[in-house]
């Protein structure tokens, strides 16, 4: 009975709360808290050198994209997605094609724009004022926007309830939250419908489980994504009636993330509940690894579970940061310095994932080149050092963080490297060092002393039923 209230009440709200109150409030952004350098900082100083490194023709990759667009009306329709080939010659899905459309301008136009927003644009280097971009940015917000089928969507084709839509929908939000005040009124609307449609959905849908399957294909990184959304939206849209639910759920979601068979029956108190209350499953197996792909361990998945990007627009809306979104990730760290794996059945010679001489081991055959994403191995080390998950580690995370962090550099200077680099894509390296200088500047100034790390593995007093 009382399940069924719930779920009534969270579906009336979801109703009601499809239109956008007149007075809805948006969280200020306080981006004094970024003010200052972080001097005599090491990790800073290797994430800055990647800012400025990396953000080469990135600029001029966003304009260009925009200046190709067709124009729709009054709007750019960016979600055309005309049938193309994979790699073994068969024609993409729709959804494949829609992610190709859409996410690569959404996530890079909010990369530029927390750039530029915290004076770390360099227009010599990424190839087009800055002016240029703002000046259009308005523009390609709306269109975005506009593109989803929640406002009535462009052309023929149009995106939304897809398997990543919530992500890019969260990814759009926040560009529009950082200069919320350079936008017009329906912007406002057209962004806060989507937001809002996208988090809405996972009110009523569970996160997916991988359980026993999460050597093949873990689900973490998708509930990680839609967590994001959730969060994105309980903490942008503040006195909105759906706030609480939509951090709820995004509690609910970063958990099974995280969750191993271990956490399943635990006690543990996690943001106010006992850890078993919000579980329907784990993604995580008990080597505190995932797999994906069919491919385990996959350690470029197992990193996603470490990423605090989150953190940085929650500390500067001044909202308290989630315990959940910091779950496990202590052992989960600990897993890329100290576990062994044996050979066979993995690749030669077994091991540690971080090797002494700053090589990956990738210990499955299968795309064993993402061994070569030095800036996921850099952020990865960064953030355990802010957040203290190196605790029990036998190496310290910022040993590590500076070996992968100069490889990072050498790599970018031209020189020889243990693993050849190797890019997700042209904006990768800038993102993750942008966000990780970013996150270091807050962790110097005291911003995130209140983060808890919660882990049953790391607690002996945690309990079980």
């Amino acid at each position: 009975m009382k399940q069924t209230l719930k779920f009534f009440i969270i579906t009336l709200l979801s109703f009601w709360s499809g239109i956008l109150p007149a007075n809805q409030s948006i969280a200020k952004l306080d981006w004094s808290k970024l003010e200052g350098t972080v001097a005599n900082d090491e990790l800073a100083d290797i994430c800055s050198f990647a800012i400025k490194n990396t953000q080469n023709g990135l600029g001029k990759l966003w304009m260009d994209k925009v200046l190709s667009i067709k124009k729709d009306g009054d709007f750019l329709d960016f979600g055309v997605a005309p049938p193309r080939k994979n790699k073994k010659g068969k024609l993409k899905s729709l959804r494949r094609e829609m992610e190709d459309a859409i996410r690569p301008i959404t996530v890079l136009s909010r990369t530029l724009v927390l750039a530029m927003s915290t004076g770390n644009y360099h227009a010599e280097r990424a190839g087009v004022e800055a002016t240029e971009i703002k000046l259009r940015l308005p523009l390609v917000i709306r269109s975005l926007a506009k593109d989803h089928k929640i406002n009535g969507g462009l052309g023929e084709q149009h995106w939304g309830d897809t398997w990543q839509s919530a992500m890019w929908a969260g990814a759009l939000a926040q560009t529009a939250w950082m200069i919320w005040d350079e936008l017009d009124a329906s912007t406002h609307k057209l962004v806060t419908n989507v937001l809002i449609h996208e988090a809405n959905r996972y009110l009523k849908i569970p996160p997916p489980t991988s359980d026993s399957k999460s050597k093949e294909d873990t689900k973490a990184e998708e509930n990680r994504w839609n967590a994001n959304c959730l969060l994105t939206a309980s903490t942008m849209l503040i006195n909105h009636p759906n706030q609480q639910a939509w951090r709820e759920q995004a509690i609910v979601y970063l958990l099974n993330a995280a969750a191993t068979p271990y956490d399943l029956n635990s006690t543990m108190m996690v943001d106010g509940k006992p850890l078993s209350q919000r579980l329907r499953g784990y993604c995580v197996t008990k080597d505190y690894a995932v797999g994906n792909h069919k491919a385990y361990p996959h350690p470029g998945y197992t990193s996603t579970l470490i990423n605090a990007q989150s953190a940085l627009l929650l500390t500067l809306a001044g909202q308290k940061v989630p315990e959940a979104l910091f779950y496990n990730t202590a052992p989960i760290y600990r897993m890329f310095v100290d576990h062994q794996w044996s050979k066979p059945p993995y690749r030669s010679p077994g091991g540690t994932v971080f090797k002494k001489d700053g090589s990956i081991y990738w210990p499955i055959e299968k795309e064993k080149e993402r061994a070569g994403r030095y800036y996921l191995w850099t952020r990865l080390n960064i953030t355990a050092d802010i957040f203290g998950l190196d605790k029990n580690c036998s190496t310290k995370a910022p040993h590590w963080a500076k070996l992968h962090g100069q490889i990072m550099v050498d790599g970018l200077n031209g020189k020889e490297t243990p693993v050849k680099m190797e890019a997700y894509h042209k904006g990768s390296f800038f993102n993750t060092s942008l966000y990780s200088y970013l996150l270091r500047s807050l962790h110097v100034k005291g911003h995130l002393a209140s983060v808890r790390v919660l882990s049953i593995a790391d607690d002996p007093k945690a309990g079980a039923k």
